[in-house]
C-alpha cells in the first residue's frame, strides 16, 4: 500500500475518532437549561414578547434533535396578555434526513396547550412577528429548488389543546378544543389510523358541539388533498340553520385540493336535527359512488337513497328519494330519472309522489324535462288535489337548480265553503349563493304575484321578498281549527312561552299589498306592510289598512335579542266593540271613535309580557254605550237604595249598557297597569268623571266613576232622577275581567245631599245677615229642613 495512501486513512482515521469524542462530549454535557436566559432575553429584544419557562429543557442533537418542554407560556407582541402555554410538549427530528431536506419526526407529543390567534379585517394578525420572513441576501440561493420538504412523523399524540379564534377577516370566532387526538405515521400518501375527541364553541359561524370517532386518514401535502377511509365519526351540536344536531358518517371520502374534487364510496349519513320548523329523527342518505370533478367537467351518481322521517308543526313527515343513477363526463350523459314520495299525517294528512324523465344535456346543463309531482289530500274536514309540473335544469358547475315552465293547479275543497282553486306559474332558480322566483297567478279569481330573491352563502340568510294579492284569505290554508281561534283568557297559573328567536333565522327586507286581507278574527281592506328584519330585530316600517270600520296606521318591533314587542300608532274611525272583542276577546264598550297608542313590553312569556307592560292609550268614542250596567236604570232606583243607606252591587251583564254621546279618557301604563285619571263621558241625562287601574298583568279592574244627573225626562221615573239633579254619585267598576261588579256607593249619597243643602241655606242665612234678599226677591226662605224634605220629595216617606 503507498505511502500517502496509508498516511491519509491515518488522518481519516483520527479525524473520525474525534468526531466521535467531541459528539460524545456533546451528548453528555451539554445542558439546554443554561440557555434559558438566552432564549428568554432574544424573545424580549427581537420579539418583543414575555417567554417563561418554568419546567426544565431536555435536549438531545444525536442521531436525532430531541427536545422535551414544561411549563412554558408566551404572551402577546408589546402585551402581558397571553398568547400560547403549555404544560408538556416533546419531539424528535431524524438529523441526516433534515440535512437532505427532509422532516422525519418521531413522534409529536402535546399536553395542556392553549393558544389565541386574533386577525383584524385588515389582514394583521398576532403572530405576523413570529412568521415573518427573514431578509434574504440578494445571492442567495433558494433551497431546494422551492419545492416543499418532505415529511414523515411516526406518531401524533395530543391532549387537552385548546385554541381561540377572532378572525374578523374570515368572519370566524370561537374556540376549539382537542380534547384528544392520536394519529400513527403520517407521510406523503399513506393510510394512518386517527381516533379523536374534538369539542366546538363558535359565536360566528353559529357553531357547537362535538366530533368524535375514529378513521384512515392519507394526506398529500403537494396537492393538498386528504382521504378518509373506513370513516365512523359522530356530531352533537348546533349548527348554522340548525340545532339538536346528531349526525353519524360511515363510509369512504376523499379531497383533492389541486382539481377541486371529491369523490365518495358507500357513504351513509344517519341525521337528527331541528331546522326551520322541522325536527328529523332517524333520517338516512346513502350513496353508493358520488364523484364530482369541475375539472373535468364529471359528475356520477349511483345508487342515491334518501330516507327522511320527522315531524313539523307536531304532524309525521316522510321523504323518499330514489335516484339510481346519474354520469355526467363533458357533453356526454347517461342515467335514469328519479322518483319519490313525501307524505305528511296528521289531521289534514297530504301525499305527494314524484318523479322525473331521462336526463339529457351535458355537464353546463343537466336537464331533467317534465317533472311532475301529484298532491292528494284526503282529510274529513278539507281535500286537497293539484299537480305541479316544471322542466329542471342541474348546473353542477354552480352549482344551481332553475326551475322553468312552472305550473302549478290545485283545487282546495272544505265542507260548507266553496272550492279554493290555485293557479300559478313562472319560475325559479336555486344556488347555494343566491336563489331568486318570479311568479304570478290565481287564488279564485284573485289575481297575486310575488317576486324576490335570497342569498344563503353567509352567517345569516339574506332575503328580499315582494307580494301583491287582490285577495289573501290565510284562513283557508290554515286547519280549521286554527282559522277559528279566537283570543281568549288563560286560565288563572297558565302561561304561554313566547319565543322570539326564529328572527335571528333571517334577515331581510320584506313587503306585502293585498285589496283585502284575512287572518283568523281580523279583517283587513287595502292592506299593506313593510318590514325589515336584522340581526334578530324586526322592524315594521309600515302597517296600514283599513279594518273595523276605520283606517289603521301603525309600526312596530319585535326584538329577539331582549325578546321586546312594542307598537306605535292609531285606529281613526273605527267601530271600537268590534277592534275590542278581536284584539282582547271583550263585549265592553259600542261606538266609533279614534284609539291611539304607544307600547311597548318585553318577557319570555305571555304572563311577562303582560306585567312588564309600558306605554300609553288614549280613545276618543262617540254615540256609544258603556256595556255591562245601565245607569240611568239603576239611579232610578234610588228611592229604596236612600231610604236603606246602603250600597247596591251587581254583576256585570250584557244585556244591560249605559248610552253617551261622547266618551275620553287617556292611560299611562307602567309595569303591566294602565291608570287614568281623566275620564270624561257625556250622555244626555247622566256626565262621569272618574279614575282608577286596569291591571293588565293580573287581569283585574279598579275603577271608580263619578256621575251626575244633568237633566232628566219628563216620562215615568223622571222624579226620581229630578231630585237627583246636581249630586255625585260614585259608581266603582272592580274585579277581575271574567268577572266584573258595578257597586253604586249609595251610602254616600244621601250624606252628600244633606250636606249640599246644609251649605245652601247657611250660605243665604249669612246673606240675609248682611241685609241681602233671597233670589228672587222672596220676603223670607222657608227653613233648611222643609227645603231638604221638598228636595228630596217622594223618597223618604
Amino acid at each position: 500500500m503507498p505511502v500517502w495512501i496509508r498516511r491519509t486513512l491515518f488522518v481519516l482515521l483520527g479525524l473520525l475518532v474525534l468526531f466521535a469524542a467531541v459528539a460524545t462530549w456533546l451528548v453528555t454535557s451539554f445542558d439546554a437549561n443554561r440557555f434559558k436566559g438566552t432564549a428568554i432575553d432574544w424573545m424580549r429584544k427581537e420579539r418583543q414578547r414575555v417567554l417563561v419557562i418554568d419546567g426544565p429543557i431536555q435536549l438531545s442533537v444525536f442521531p436525532r434533535i430531541a427536545v422535551k418542554l414544561s411549563k412554558v407560556s408566551l404572551s402577546e407582541a408589546r402585551r402581558t396578555d397571553p398568547f400560547a402555554a403549555l404544560d408538556e410538549a416533546g419531539l424528535a427530528v431524524d438529523l441526516w434526513p433534515l440535512l437532505r431536506g427532509e422532516v422525519v419526526v418521531d413522534r409529536i407529543i402535546a399536553k395542556g396547550v392553549r393558544v389565541t390567534y386574533l386577525r383584524d379585517a385588515q389582514g394583521r394578525s398576532n403572530i405576523d412577528d413570529l412568521i415573518k420572513p427573514q431578509e434574504k441576501k440578494p445571492d442567495t440561493p433558494e433551497a431546494g429548488g422551492g419545492k416543499p420538504p418532505r415529511f414523515d412523523i411516526s406518531g401524533v399524540d395530543l391532549a387537552d389543546v385548546r385554541a381561540r379564534v377572532k378572525d374578523d377577516m374570515a368572519k370566524v370566532d370561537g374556540e376549539l378544543w382537542l380534547k384528544s387526538l392520536t394519529a400513527g405515521r403520517l407521510a406523503d400518501n399513506t393510510s394512518t389510523p386517527l381516533k379523536l375527541a374534538a369539542q366546538f364553541d363558535f359565536k360566528q359561524p353559529a357553531l357547537k358541539g362535538e366530533l368524535s370517532g375514529e378513521s384512515k386518514l392519507a394526506l398529500a401535502t403537494a396537492t393538498g388533498s386528504a382521504a378518509l377511509r373506513d370513516m365512523d365519526l359522530r356530531f352533537k351540536g348546533d349548527v348554522p340553520g340548525a340545532s339538536a344536531v346528531d349526525a353519524a358518517f360511515k363510509g369512504n371520502v376523499a379531497w383533492d385540493g389541486a382539481k377541486k374534487a371529491i369523490d365518495a364510496e358507500a357513504l351513509k349519513v344517519q341525521l337528527s336535527a331541528v331546522a326551520a320548523g322541522l325536527k328529523l329523527d332517524g333520517s338516512t342518505v346513502e350513496i353508493d359512488r358520488f364523484a364530482y370533478d369541475p375539472a373535468r367537467k364529471a359528475l356520477k351518481l349511483r345508487k342515491l337513497q334518501a330516507r327522511i322521517k320527522g315531524a313539523q308543526a307536531g304532524q309525521p313527515l316522510a321523504l323518499d328519494l330514489d335516484w339510481p343513477e346519474l354520469a355526467v363526463d363533458g357533453d356526454k350523459l347517461g342515467g335514469s330519472p328519479f322518483s319519490g314520495k313525501l307524505t305528511r299525517g296528521g289531521e289534514l294528512p297530504l301525499d305527494v309522489t314524484f318523479k322525473s324523465s331521462a336526463p339529457t344535456g351535458g355537464f353546463d346543463a343537466v336537464r331533467l324535462p317534465g317533472f311532475e309531482a301529484r298532491i292528494a289530500g284526503n282529510a274529513p274536514q278539507r281535500k286537497i288535489g293539484g299537480t305541479l309540473r316544471s322542466d329542471l335544469t342541474l348546473k353542477p358547475g354552480e352549482p344551481a337548480l332553475v326551475l322553468d315552465k312552472l305550473d302549478l293547479q290545485a283545487r282546495i275543497e272544505e265542507a260548507k265553503l266553496p272550492p279554493y282553486a290555485v293557479s300559478l306559474q313562472g319560475s325559479a332558480v336555486g344556488s347555494a349563493k343566491r336563489s331568486s322566483w318570479n311568479l304570478t297567478g290565481q287564488l279564485n279569481q284573485n289575481g297575486f304575484a310575488t317576486d324576490g330573491s335570497a342569498t344563503l352563502g353567509g352567517a345569516t340568510p339574506q332575503l328580499t321578498a315582494k307580494a301583491r294579492f287582490d285577495s289573501l284569505d290565510l284562513n283557508r290554508l290554515l286547519g280549521p281549527g286554527e282559522a277559528a281561534a279566537k283570543p281568549t283568557t288563560a286560565p288563572a297559573g297558565a302561561d304561554t312561552p313566547v319565543d322570539l328567536g326564529a328572527l335571528r333565522s333571517v334577515d331581510g327586507q320584506f313587503s306585502v299589498r293585498a285589496a283585502s286581507f284575512a287572518y283568523k278574527q281580523y279583517r283587513v281592506n287595502d292592506a299593506a306592510i313593510d318590514a325589515t328584519m336584522q340581526g334578530g330585530m324586526l322592524r315594521v316600517t309600515q302597517l296600514h289598512g283599513r279594518a273595523w270600520g276605520g283606517q289603521l296606521d301603525a309600526t312596530a318591533l319585535a326584538d329577539a335579542r331582549a325578546n321586546r314587542v312594542a307598537m306605535k300608532g292609531s285606529a281613526s274611525g273605527v267601530n271600537v266593540n268590534a277592534l275590542v272583542k278581536d284584539v282582547a276577546a271583550k263585549d265592553l264598550i259600542e261606538g266609533t271613535g279614534r284609539v291611539v297608542f304607544d307600547l311597548d313590553s318585553a318577557g319570555r312569556s305571555v304572563n311577562e309580557l303582560k306585567s312588564h307592560l309600558k306605554g300609553s292609550a288614549a280613545l276618543q268614542v262617540r254615540d256609544g254605550a258603556v256595556k255591562g250596567i245601565n245607569l240611568a236604570k239603576s239611579l232610578r232606583q234610588a228611592k229604596a237604595a236612600l231610604t236603606m243607606k246602603q250600597d247596591a252591587a251587581q254583576k256585570a251583564s250584557q244585556t244591560e249598557k249605559t248610552d253617551f254621546s261622547e266618551l275620553t279618557a287617556s292611560f299611562q301604563i307602567a309595569d303591566g297597569v294602565a291608570r287614568s285619571r281623566d275620564l270624561d263621558m257625556k250622555s244626555p241625562f247622566l256626565r262621569l268623571g272618574g279614575e282608577g287601574a286596569i291591571d293588565v298583568g293580573r287581569g283585574r279592574i279598579d275603577y271608580l266613576t263619578k256621575a251626575t244627573v244633568t237633566s232628566t225626562s219628563k216620562g215615568q221615573d223622571g222624579a226620581e232622577l229630578e231630585s237627583l239633579k246636581g249630586l255625585t254619585i260614585p259608581v266603582r267598576l272592580a274585579g277581575p275581567f271574567e268577572s266584573l261588579d258595578w257597586k253604586i256607593e249609595w251610602s254616600s249619597v244621601a250624606a252628600a245631599a244633606v250636606t249640599q243643602q246644609l251649605e245652601k241655606k247657611l250660605g243665604e242665612k249669612l246673606g240675609e245677615k248682611l241685609g241681602m234678599k233671597a233670589p228672587g226677591g222672596a220676603a223670607s226662605a222657608p227653613s233648611p229642613k222643609d227645603d231638604l224634605k221638598n228636595k228630596l220629595k217622594g223618597l223618604f216617606k
